[in-house]
């Protein structure tokens, strides 16, 4: 057989990558297969231990290289290339302390996350105390790190337990067999511990401008076209258990309620309520191409049945959960969506605790803090008149008026010394009642704030303002509960110009809410025309809830929460607006000011001063 030269079997020429990332605290050179390169080329010119690479690269055949197959090189292993970062004098190398986040370090150096991911892509898998961070001091995407054109178009990911190629490609937008085409080892599996190649998706491309020495993110919240089907889980106290029991023992005895109402079934009825809400939400989207596998769980308010339906859930894997109710069920059920990366929505809880565990948990009725710095800061508009603090003798309504009082009185001290002598506060009670005509001014109007939902107490203050309303200007301001109440008359309120702040609001006049009875009369044969005392009917609350969450689904995917202020929600009971709290989740800020005019329209406002009341947050 004739004689083959040397040079036949000279290997293309390898040069050594820029491309860096960081893994569990090292860093990673990051070099791209090309056609004619071989396994012990790659690691000559990197300088690298042959052995120590194929630790490093779980399921790695070195006589089988394919051209585009990605392979990290230990940083330590080549001392000729610039350390990370390239330019490091434009960087601040930031120690990551016990119990800060992504979002924390962001908002210390006011640059956003996906600069910090970025510069950091391991980030996005989490961090840990005593990782190092590298936040350019630009603050911005711009002309720190000079990488090749060619390098811009990737994300790189290292493949952890239990990911698989379906979960991957949903995480980053991208078909799994665009992740196959750039990672041709992944046609014998995929392993922990490999390296992928993730192309970036066009539309992100699209949207980013590269240079020879810049690059410039425009926009990170990019549709996705996936469309489903989506896992979501709901749970929710439905009680169906004792419902049932208590529906037999009732034809047992021919009567329902001999000994009151069942408390119990009247949670579970409205539950259901909101679940066919939340059905009506599904359908709605469904017929915009919106796929959907629900996954209903009934949680009732028992801790052992909550802990079988978290194995549900570890196995399910769901894109969204939302539910459970209870404060101590969604404590636990947050953390285990903390642990898979998922995000959750606490219906009706507004304890802001769960909020500070859980960086994508959704709060959807705002605390009670919100609430009132909301008021404090509507009352704003009123330049001139006399604030008077009338505060109820229960606990409740006792730690409310003192939480605002604290808030208005922020307000009124940065604008001047004097605006305090404009606020006074009284005890809601028979001897005030008897001496309103000393409190009140007659040439100044008087906005009277009243904390206090004994609606007794209340009635007899309105028909009191409204006898003397003549004499003495009055403008009356009250709480989300007195939006149910029946025994005041609607003259007194409209009279006094009443104002109610409150997170929801069922506006049976609207023409959303009409189609919404409508359909509810079509699919279910009722009304659903009850409210509660927060304003809301767990039908309609349901499906807001439904509708806003299953959108943001639909439109970027599983990992929304940082898009939501680009959704137009048009939603039945309220405008969510959910803002990132420095410790954790989001919390929904959004309150409704209800205003009875003397005309007896009814209008819905909000505050004017709103981002005043964010600066005082």
């Amino acid at each position: 057989m004739p004689g083959i030269s040397r040079a036949q079997f000279q290997p293309s020429p390898v040069t050594p990558s820029k491309e860096r990332t960081i893994i569990d605290g090292k860093v990673y050179y990051i070099h791209t297969v090309h056609e004619g390169q071989t396994f012990f080329s790659i690691c000559r010119a990197y300088e690298a231990d042959r052995e120590t690479v194929l630790l490093e690269n779980p399921g790695l055949d070195p006589e089988n290289l394919k051209p585009g197959q990605a392979i990290r090189i230990p940083g330590t292993a080549i001392q000729t290339l610039t350390p990370y970062p390239v330019n490091r004098d434009d960087f601040y190398e930031h120690r990551v302390r016990r119990r800060q986040t992504v979002y924390s370090i962001a908002r210390r150096y006011n640059i956003d996350l996906e600069t910090i991911y970025y510069y950091n892509p391991w980030a996005r898998n989490g961090i840990q105390t005593d990782q190092t961070l590298w936040i350019p001091r630009t603050g911005d995407l711009s002309a720190v790190l000079q990488e090749p054109e060619d390098t811009v178009a990737y994300f790189y990911y290292t493949v952890k337990e239990k990911d698989t190629l379906y979960s991957i490609s949903r995480h980053y937008s991208v078909s799994v067999a665009d992740i196959i085409h750039q990672n041709p080892v992944l046609r014998k599996g995929l392993q922990p511990g490999q390296t992928l190649m993730i192309p970036k998706p066009k539309t992100l491309l699209a949207d980013t401008t590269v240079t020879s020495d810049s690059l410039v993110t425009v926009e990170n919240c990019i549709p996705v076209d996936y469309r489903g089907p989506y896992n979501v889980a709901l749970l929710l106290p439905f009680f169906a258990d004792h419902i049932m029991e208590s529906l037999q023992e009732s034809e047992e005895l021919d009567t329902l309620d001999q000994e009151g109402p069942d408390i119990l079934m009247q949670v579970g009825m409205s539950f259901t309520e909101f679940y066919e809400g939340f059905l009506l939400a599904v359908d709605s989207l469904r017929k915009t191409g919106l796929s959907v596998n629900l996954h209903l769980y009934d949680t009732e308010r028992n801790i052992e049945k909550l802990i079988l339906i978290q194995r549900e859930l570890l196995t399910l894997q769901p894109d969204l959960i939302i539910g459970p109710v209870y404060t101590e069920n969604m404590s636990m059920v947050s953390r285990m969506a903390d642990y898979q990366d998922v995000n959750i929505v606490s219906p009706l809880s507004t304890n802001q605790s769960l909020i500070t565990s859980n960086e994508r948990l959704f709060q959807v009725v705002p605390s009670k803090e919100t609430e009132s710095l909301a008021l404090a800061g509507y009352l704003q508009q009123f330049e001139n008149g006399r604030f008077l603090l009338l505060r109820g003798t229960d606990s409740l309504s006792l730690n409310d008026s003192w939480r605002f009082k604290t808030q208005m009185m922020a307000f009124l001290s940065s604008d001047s010394a004097n605006e305090l002598s404009r606020f006074k506060d009284y005890v809601l009670n028979d001897t005030l009642l008897d001496n309103l005509d000393r409190i009140l001014s007659e040439d100044e109007e008087n906005l009277v704030i009243v904390f206090s939902n004994n609606e007794a107490d209340v009635g007899r203050l309105v028909s009191r303002l409204y006898v003397i309303s003549g004499k003495y200007p009055v403008r009356l301001f009250g709480q989300p509960e007195w939006q149910v109440w029946q025994g005041i008359d609607l003259d007194y309120i409209h009279k006094l110009q009443l104002t109610l702040f409150t997170p929801f609001y069922t506006d049976f006049s609207s023409k959303a809410t009409a189609d919404f009875l409508r359909k509810c009369r079509s699919m279910y044969r009722f009304e659903p025309y009850t409210v509660s005392p927060q304003g809301y009917n767990y039908c309609m609350l349901g499906y807001d809830i439904g509708f806003y969450f299953l959108s943001a689904l639909k439109m970027y995917g599983r990992n929304f929460q940082n898009c939501l202020h680009h959704l137009d929600s048009g939603l039945l009971l309220s405008d969510y607006r959910f803002l990132k709290t420095e410790s954790g989740g989001y919390m929904n800020r959004h309150i409704s000011f209800i205003r009875y005019n003397p005309d007896y329209t009814v209008e819905k406002t909000s505050s004017g001063r709103e981002k005043l009341a964010e600066q005082h947050k």
